[in-house]
């Protein structure tokens, strides 16, 4: 008898928020082994320990490893590495260990080399029969998805705008992730796709969304992802998308993201850090109820020569959460063998109807909503 052989992720990072989540949502719903890898022992045996509390039998291993000087050759056997760190120097000897293991890769991070990788990485790569899927998550990694499965909803699809809100009970923890975050404030870019091309805004020209799960309607700031801007060449019918992010607070929104706007144009690198812990400080102090992450989108178009709008909400309470499921749903595609060979952003390589059925297998709420236009329509002026 033939006997199934599980696969193996090596889970980098595993020990932050990001990694810890995605390490239970794999052990929950997935038959793989997880080897959980970290540079702290204590705070691996920890997390093993709260894994075991709630299945006493979970596939999981520990791995003390240093990202920054992986010796691949010692590594145990892998079919998969996640990446649930911040962009960083250690993702090259990652990146190597992969290659010499054969094995797939997956990501999180906002931005890596790996989304400009150079001509003879990315033949390495392909070369190697290696799947390496960039920029999973939600905020990157669902926006293209979402707009997408719309698609599949509406029989001609005009335009589409994703919106999302980052609204966490106790503010944003201060993380390598967060530091990433206000990095990517020095590539700010407030574009949006209309009439069949990308366009600076003016601040006249920023939207008021209504966003589900009590939140109401809010103003919203564009910000660029490359999954998006993408997409129009792969969906020409498409005359308006964009993507739109809700403010924290207004002690947030009118104090520190100006300051990191300044901070990210005299003082790059040494900007980041303090401006981070001061993002982190706002959040925690100004947040108010309702709380949660939502990403949604509306789109509009036409069906049986009709025009309808569509709304597609996701949310949790948590921001990590809504980072690692969609995160661990393309897993299980990749698992299965679903993309092909090379590099690869998730929002473009997924499939976008397997992956919302995946997530909404999981405790992450998903509402939806097909209205006639004009009647009764999500607002998204």
């Amino acid at each position: 008898m033939n006997r199934r052989v599980s696969k193996r992720i090596l889970l980098v990072g595993a020990t932050g928020y990001a990694g810890r989540t995605l390490a239970s949502y794999l052990l929950r719903h997935t038959d793989a082994v997880v080897i959980l890898a970290g540079r702290n022992r204590t705070r691996l045996d920890h997390l093993m320990s709260s894994l075991r509390e709630r299945d006493p039998s979970c596939r999981a291993e520990l791995l003390e490893l240093d990202a920054a000087t992986v010796d691949a050759a010692a590594l145990p056997s892998f079919d998969l590495l996640a990446n649930a760190t911040a962009e960083g120097p250690h993702n090259a000897p990652l990146i190597r260990a992969c290659l010499e293991h054969r094995a797939d890769w997956i990501d999180m991070q906002m931005t890596n080399q790996l989304a400009q990788a150079p001509t003879e990485l990315r033949a390495d790569i392909e070369g190697s029969g290696c799947c390496f899927v960039i920029q999973a998550g939600f905020h990157p990694g669902m926006i293209a998805p979402l707009v997408r499965y719309a698609a599949t909803e509406i029989d001609v699809m005009n335009g589409a705008i994703v919106g999302s809100v980052i609204h966490d009970k106790g503010g944003l923890p201060y993380t390598t992730g967060l530091e990433e975050l206000v990095s990517s404030f020095g590539n700010y870019k407030s574009e949006a796709f209309r009439e069949g091309r990308w366009q600076k805004l003016k601040y006249s020209d920023f939207p008021t969304i209504e966003f589900e799960y009590g939140f109401g309607e809010l103003p919203a700031y564009p910000m660029e992802m490359t999954e998006l801007r993408r997409l129009p060449a792969l969906m020409p019918e498409l005359q308006h998308a964009g993507f739109f992010v809700a403010g924290f607070n207004w002690f947030a929104d009118y104090l520190v993201t100006p300051l990191i706007m300044l901070g990210s144009r005299i003082a790059p690198h040494r900007s980041v850090a303090p401006l981070g812990r001061l993002l982190s400080w706002a959040t925690e102090k100004f947040n108010k109820a309702p709380f949660g992450a939502v990403v949604q989108v509306d789109a509009d178009g036409e069906c049986n020569d009709e025009p309808v709008r569509f709304r597609l909400s996701l949310f949790h309470d948590s921001t990590y959460v809504l980072t690692a499921v969609p995160a661990f749903a393309m897993i299980k595609q990749m698992l299965k063998r679903k993309v092909q060979p090379g590099i690869h952003l998730m929002g473009l390589c997924c499939d976008p109807v397997q992956l919302l059925e995946d997530i909404g297998n999981t405790d992450v709420s998903i509402y939806r909503r097909s209205t006639e236009a004009g009647v009764g329509a999500p607002p998204t002026s």
